[in-house]
């Protein structure tokens, strides 16, 4: 039992390092390899040599001349890939500005989020409610981490809907899986309707609202699947009664299911599915039991 929760630990410990590490302004000179993750706040990131990892900046400036084999994430920053520059994966720009010369080489998608034809184009090829692609080290242990951190707020907001939730779903597992498959079947037809719709910029605010109200069911629900998780571990292992240990052990379990190549993506979908079903079902029965 004790290794059991070490491990546990030892899991959240290294998300929560990884992904609050911060590098300052940095150089990465020609000839020079820097293997670890860089993730920066504010920063002046020259890379002139090789970062074989990742790169998540937020603000400051990204200077780009040499090699990343890994993602590149910038969030209102400034970016310039000068010519020559590989990126071995994915190059994502929110806000900011981004400079790309024409020869640089990117081995993967290359999104540039700033105007509404940018959002609309996203849309067309990302879903929100599928699982993230293999391989991404770096982008799984930030996701975790972002939805651990939300878990836990949800919890703190909504202790007791999240404990009763947890209990619906337990009692009729099935019930909820299948109002999650109905409703996703609904946000897929919804979302092309609403993409259509952009097109003639009316379904630009319905796509919106449409995409934060599946992020708000999606919140809700997950946090009620950690805890629904963790709340069967320590039932087995006997361990205490506590509202914080259950979405701790069932983060560590998503953790561990999200480093499974396919199987595990298939699990996370159906955990997805069952997360959006308890989701609107314990709403639906509260708006029930409040008419």
């Amino acid at each position: 039992m004790k290794k059991s929760l070490l491990l546990v630990f030892i899991l959240i410990s290294g998300v929560l390092v990884a992904a609050a590490k911060n590098d300052k302004d940095m150089r990465v000179p020609a000839g020079a390899t820097h293997t670890a993750n860089i993730n920066a706040f504010n920063s002046f990131l020259d890379i002139a040599g090789k970062v074989d990892a990742s790169v998540f900046l937020v603000g400051g400036q990204l200077r780009l001349s040499g090699e990343i084999s890994g993602d590149v994430i910038c969030l209102g920053a400034q970016v310039d890939i000068q010519s020559g520059a590989v990126i071995g994966r994915d190059l994502i720009v929110i806000g900011g500005h981004a400079n790309k010369a024409p020869d640089c080489k990117i081995s993967g998608d290359f999104y540039y989020l700033r105007t509404r034809e940018d959002l609309k184009r996203i849309t067309r090829t990302l879903l929100p409610f599928l699982p993230e692609s293999g391989g991404l080290n770096f982008i799984r242990i930030s996701k975790i981490f972002f939805w651990f951190i939300l878990a836990l707020l949800t919890l703190a907001i909504l202790p007791q809907p999240v404990n009763r939730a947890a209990d619906m779903l337990k009692k009729t597992p099935l019930r909820y899986g299948s109002l999650g498959l109905l409703a996703l079947f609904i946000f897929i037809f919804a979302l092309l309707i609403f993409i259509i719709l952009s097109l003639v910029l009316i379904g630009i605010p319905l796509l919106v609202a449409l995409m934060v109200l599946y992020f708000l069911i999606l919140i809700f629900g997950r946090t009620v699947i950690f805890y629904f998780i963790g709340d069967r571990i320590a039932s087995f292992f006997k361990l205490k009664n506590n509202a914080i240990l259950f979405v701790i052990l069932g983060t560590a379990v998503y953790a561990l299911i999200k480093s499974v190549p396919w199987v595990g993506s298939l699990v996370l979908v159906g955990l997805d599915i069952f997360a959006v079903g308890i989701s609107i079902g314990y709403f639906l029965q509260r708006r029930k039991l409040a008419i």
